[in-house]
């Protein structure tokens, strides 16, 4: 998740270069062992993982608006940091893994208490001379390509509330009957495509090198057997590989956000039969929504975190997933609400 400042435009605005290659899903499958060619047929249509553009352009705002808060502090004696508190990005085109993204970020309001600032996303029109990383700063001087991913994100000092309310029981009590069957590093690996088709071709092959967090998938089978699609359920453990500072709270919040875009679509087309006969999946926008202070979503990196997934709608080719992201606590800290397409192939389509 290394970005580097670069100098601003003409307008002054802020602007950040992405260090290392997004994590690609799929590319690290042995696809060799199937076919001679080395084609990926199943893993072809999938660009960058979409969780680090978004939560990068974030963490680029928050990098922006920190500078700024700790003028605003020197003058004030307003306590509460500065953390992210929503951001809400649309996916314009598909992120390369062999070039950085470009961050742009320009604010659109400032204040003591709440912020908004716009990041808009590019990556240039031909390979890094460093394709595997780290990327020179100089790749920002190449002509670049339109909009990739643009963001609106939103930043609330935190602050003392006197009411602390959410639903009367958590992920942890709702499910405790099966997550109470195995610890949470007991559970597999959550797949790197978790295809149907792509299961059932390499079974047990593993998370990959999934950056930064170790996650888990809840095997939710024998609860999702009987119930409608909009009833079932996903549950991702989940917990950082390595520690990160506690006091750099926008970096766990755009951990969280990069945790929450993994497999939700795929896992969809799974439970309506799109599992082996996928033609396409892609996010188009995603809505990310932080329900506490700053300070309450910072990981420790032995507590696992719980993510619960549904998908409320699905229609004109299209799907809503939503999440909540649940402490280890218990508390609920966060929600995620995702739309994106979602389109069987010509012979799926037939068969349903």
């Amino acid at each position: 998740m290394a970005i580097s400042s670069l100098p601003s435009t003409r307008d002054n605005a802020r602007r950040f270069i992405s260090r290392h290659p997004a994590w690609r899903p799929g590319d690290e499958l042995p696809w060799d062992s199937l076919f001679k060619d080395s084609s990926k047929p199943l893993a072809s249509g999938f660009g960058a993982y979409g969780g680090h553009v978004y939560a990068q352009s974030s963490l680029a705002a928050a990098r922006v608006i920190e500078d700024e808060s700790r003028n605003i502090d020197k003058e004030s004696s307003q306590e509460g940091v500065f953390g992210i508190h929503s951001i809400h990005a649309s996916f314009t085109r598909p992120g390369l893994t062999d070039r950085p993204f470009i961050y742009e970020v320009t604010p659109v309001t400032s204040g003591r208490s709440f912020a908004v600032s716009m990041v808009n996303v590019r990556q240039p029109k031909q390979p890094s001379e460093e394709p595997s990383g780290p990327y020179p700063t100089t790749d920002a001087d190449l002509p670049l390509n339109g909009v990739c991913l643009s963001c609106i994100t939103t930043f609330k000092r935190s602050l003392p509330g006197q009411d602390d309310v959410q639903e009367p029981q958590s992920a942890q009590q709702r499910y405790a009957d099966i997550l109470s069957s195995r610890a949470p590093d007991q559970w597999d690996a959550c797949p790197q495509l978790d295809l149907d088709a792509v299961k059932d071709m390499f079974p047990g092959a593993g998370p990959g090198a999934f950056p930064i967090l170790d996650m888990r998938k809840v095997d939710m089978t024998a609860y999702n057997a009987t119930r409608p699609y909009t009833e079932q359920r996903e549950l991702h453990y989940y917990r950082l590989l390595k520690p990160l500072p506690k006091d750099d709270v926008n970096a766990h919040i755009a951990c969280h956000a990069f945790e929450a875009d993994r497999n939700g679509l795929l896992m969809l087309g799974n439970h309506v039969d799109y599992g082996r006969g996928l033609a396409k999946a892609a996010s188009l926008s995603y809505s990310f929504y932080v329900h506490v202070n700053a300070e309450e979503a910072v990981m420790d990196d032995q507590k696992w975190w719980l993510q619960e997934i549904c998908w409320p709608r699905l229609t004109a080719g299209r799907a809503m997933m939503e999440s909540k992201l649940w402490s280890p606590e218990g508390k609920h800290i966060a929600s995620a609400y995702q739309d994106g397409i979602l389109l069987p192939s010509q012979r799926q389509a037939t068969k349903l």
